[in-house]
């Protein structure tokens, strides 16, 4: 079928920055096929969907998330990263059934569908049942397989991921990748042998790196960074990796990553809930490091909106700076959609023509949206993730007039809520 989204502000984000202030956008076979002003005499399409006094504008994408910790939002919240970890989010992680995972995850997807977001680099474990989700959800997903350990109990799970990128790497929408936890969960001997299976099976690398001060200062007394830790095991030499967190980083770290195929994902809510800081965002970007926007899991950060992690993201950069000017909001928006897609090395985040058909249109007639002076400053300091009315990935319409169209939301709430209640009981 062919499509036409039509009526409102187009905001492409190429590198002209072309807006049309009665747009259209497009699409075939999952693929936009023409952008600019409104048309009379441009081809038929089969389903035209219009709205006035709002924005299109490609979705946005979650550069690191744990879809299904969903059903842990809430525990144990104001606890310090290693507490909160040992204490509380492993051991009922160690209670999750493969349904509860499949549940969780789908529960995720009906929030990020809500709020504008169209993939979702994930890490975890049972990987089949996430990707089962996504699959049923018509989100994109990087799905990474968790692994932690050393050699003696990683290994059965680095060949779970193995496995699991084989059966899942033709799909259309899921990219499988390997997730070597963290330097303070991964033995050394482990992440190089996680290293050597990427390379063999050409796999990207999703890692937590200089997340808090701990594991910072804990590498130090090694005489290594996490950065040149990952390094030193090869994990930064593969096809694609996914730096999760970036705050704790050294002036020596950034030749390394320089060198990195992917980049750095800033999760600006979860790194200030979590009291671990602020990423260094002016020197990553002044050293050309790609940097895209992530959540992380709604156990930590609460919300997957990555609406609020545009603004958060925009409001600590200017506190750390001291300057107003330090960060804009288009720096923002850039991070939400250009940025987290050079990281995760794929096409989208840019409304053009070729280009995967991933856009979502945001409602501008709200009190808090008007009067439109700058739709950029709107779309990042004043939109809220209800005022997206229509998500659509790969082509498919997932949110039509603020219903979801892929799953029963309704049963996923209801049933989220039943295993919620028994994992915390």
């Amino acid at each position: 079928m062919r499509y036409r989204m039509e009526g409102a502000t187009v905001l492409t984000l190429n590198d002209a920055d072309e807006r049309f202030a009665v747009g259209q956008v497009t699409w075939e076979n999952g693929v936009i096929t023409s952008v600019g002003e409104m048309d009379s005499d441009a081809e038929p399409v089969d389903q035209v969907i219009h709205l006035s006094h709002g924005y299109v504008l490609p979705g946005l994408l979650n550069g690191h998330n744990h879809a299904a910790m969903a059903l842990f939002r809430g525990v144990a919240d104001d606890s310090p990263l290693d507490e909160w970890l040992t204490q509380y989010i492993f051991p009922l992680e160690a209670k999750l059934s493969p349904d509860d995972i499949y549940l969780g995850t789908l529960l995720a997807a009906a929030e990020m569908i809500r709020s504008g977001t169209v993939g979702f680099a994930d890490m975890y474990f049972a990987v089949e049942e996430v990707a089962k989700a996504i699959e049923q959800s018509g989100l994109r997903g990087w799905v990474a397989r968790g692994i932690t350990g050393d050699l003696n109990t990683g290994m059965p799970l680095l060949q779970d991921g193995i496995e699991f990128a084989q059966k899942w790497r033709t799909h259309r929408r899921i990219t499988p990748m390997l997730g070597p936890h963290a330097p303070y969960t991964v033995s050394p001997e482990l992440a190089k042998r996680i290293s050597e299976a990427a390379k063999d099976h050409q796999l990207g690398i999703h890692v937590h790196l200089a997340e808090s001060p701990k594991e910072l200062h804990d590498l130090l007394r090694t005489g290594q960074t996490p950065i040149s830790w990952a390094k030193a095991q090869g994990l930064l030499d593969q096809s694609q990796v996914v730096i999760a967190h970036g705050v704790h980083l050294q002036s020596k770290d950034i030749a390394l990553l320089q060198a990195v195929s992917g980049g750095v994902i800033a999760c600006p809510i979860s790194n200030a809930k979590l009291g671990n800081g602020i990423m260094p965002f002016a020197m990553l970007h002044q050293a050309g490091v790609a940097v895209g926007l992530g959540t992380d899991g709604a156990a930590s950060t609460n919300s997957l909106d990555m609406f609020l992690e545009m603004k958060a993201m925009a409001w600590m950069q200017k506190l750390q700076g001291g300057r107003p000017d330090q960060f804009r909001a288009r720096d923002a928006l850039q991070m939400a959609t250009r940025g987290t897609a050079e990281v995760l090395g794929h096409p989208g985040g840019v409304l053009a023509v070729g280009r995967p058909a991933d856009l979502i249109m945001v409602d501008g007639r709200s009190a808090h949206m008007q009067p439109d002076h700058d739709a950029v400053a709107n779309l990042v300091y004043a939109a809220q993730s209800g005022d997206v009315r229509y998500t659509v990935v790969d082509g498919q319409v997932l949110l039509s007039e603020g219903m979801i169209c892929s799953f029963d939301e309704r049963a996923v709430l209801e049933e989220a809520k039943v295993r919620a209640q028994k994992l915390l009981a």
